[in-house]
């Protein structure tokens, strides 16, 4: 119907009317979802209060005494023997060093003595905090500082020496150790690492949880070390069902081989099987075994699982162990200084069974190593031994798992420009 603009504007006054007046409900929604949501706002988190005290590192002063320290923070001597009495059985505070520090706290009000605080580990990780009680005595405990595992890419290649290069990448003597015995049944590490080589790795990487601070480098998950000829080996950190740490290779072969590659982790190779000049003798002479250089005292370890077949001073070879591994193989240890083992006793690969010395005809310290095959040296340099089992069927799709997900980060980590192989090249001063 066609109204005039005036009508049409009155035909419409009474709808506004209602709407505006109330007389008039709107429609319900058909639906929930066409009801306006509701949204709650959550309240704002409340700001910790500071703490009651504030911190002062002190340093610990050679010739210094913890409690005329705890004196000087302006403790009698009785609560000073408190404070070391009370964090007795988790720390001897008396045992601290020249170097070190703690932390004291002091209350913000009269800086009077509430507490000190003491890292138990270089990392601080772990701390030892002790505060006055109620009662106006100490309590002790031990806090455990919150830190995340970050799995982290780590590259580097070898320059002088294997130990040099890591350090200088911030690994630590811990770390170098950890990764030689990743791959001590692949590589002599006294013997086989030259300039050239490189190696990544997948490590974790222990952080602050607050901070994200870098901490340290702790277990490393993945290895791969390639020698500068192109040769490469792999290791995988994989836990069992019964927590044994074991490495592997992608086939899930494992890195443990019947026997190690060396004696000592750590040396150098002084003198080769074959013959030589007996520097005693003053003549040339068969030398059927292998000699390294290493200091007095260094532990020297049973290649392999054997029984102890003899322990005692032999002619020559001074005070000598050897170390039947069933009825083919044995080896042999000789100018040590003492013994670790008894003889029939049974040995586990790697265990410590004497040390180095230089007893018997011997012009200084190091180590004779031998290897039997059927009764007769060879080279065990030379030597070829197969890797052990493969993981356990029952355990293969965890470890394919570890493996599918850990591989392909290593395996993303660019390498390092190759050096150019030298076939001349003298072993790297390794790790002694």
């Amino acid at each position: 119907m066609n109204l005039p603009p005036a009508w049409r504007s009155l035909a419409t006054l009474p709808s506004l009317l209602l709407l505006l007046t109330g007389c008039g409900d709107a429609p319900e929604p058909d639906t929930e979802d066409d009801a306006a949501p509701v949204v709650e706002v959550a309240p704002e988190p409340e700001t910790p209060a500071p703490p009651p005290w504030i911190e002062e590192d002190v340093a610990i002063r050679s010739g210094a005494v913890i409690t005329s320290l705890l004196q000087d923070q302006g403790l009698d001597y009785s609560d000073a023997l408190a404070v070391v009495q009370s964090a007795i059985e988790i720390h001897d505070l008396a045992r601290i060093r020249a170097g070190e520090s703690v932390t004291v706290r002091k209350d913000t009000n009269d800086g009077s003595f509430l507490g000190l605080v003491y890292p138990l580990d270089r990392f601080e990780e772990r701390r030892l905090v002790v505060m006055r009680d109620e009662a106006g005595g100490f309590e002790a405990l031990e806090e455990a500082r919150a830190v995340t595992r970050v799995p982290t890419p780590v590259v580097g290649q070898v320059e002088g020496s294997l130990w040099a290069t890591g350090m200088n990448m911030g690994l630590s003597a811990e770390n170098l150790v950890h990764l030689a015995g990743i791959f001590e049944w692949e590589i002599d590490f006294n013997t086989q690492i030259r300039p050239g080589d490189r190696f990544r790795l997948m490590v974790e990487d222990i952080q602050d949880a607050e901070t994200g601070e870098h901490l340290r480098f702790d277990s490393i998950l993945a290895a791969e070390y390639e020698t500068h000829t192109g040769t490469s080996f792999l290791g995988i950190r994989y836990e069992d069902k019964e927590e044994k740490v074991g490495y592997f290779n992608a086939e899930g072969l494992a890195s443990r081989k019947m026997f190690l590659k060396s004696p000592l982790k750590f040396s150098r190779v002084s003198s080769k099987f074959g013959s030589r000049y007996h520097p005693v003798l003053k003549k040339w002479r068969a030398h059927k075994g292998t000699d390294y250089a290493a200091g007095s005292g260094t532990p020297v370890r049973a290649i392999g699982r054997g029984t102890v077949a003899f322990k005692g001073t032999k002619g020559g070879y001074g005070r000598h162990v050897r170390v039947k591994h069933g009825g083919k193989y044995a080896s042999s240890y000789s100018h040590l200084s003492r013994y670790a083992v008894s003889s029939g006793q049974v040995v586990e690969q790697g265990e410590v069974i004497g040390y180095v010395g230089s007893s018997g005809l011997a012009t200084g310290p190091h180590l004779h190593f031998e290897f039997y095959v059927n009764n007769g040296q060879v080279d065990f340099l030379r030597q070829q031994f197969p890797r052990s089992e493969p993981i356990d069927a029952s355990e293969r799709a965890d470890f394919e798992a570890v493996r599918d997900t850990i591989l392909p980060e290593l395996e993303a980590i660019p390498w390092p420009a190759a050096a150019v192989a030298d076939a001349d090249a003298q072993p790297a001063e390794d790790l002694q």
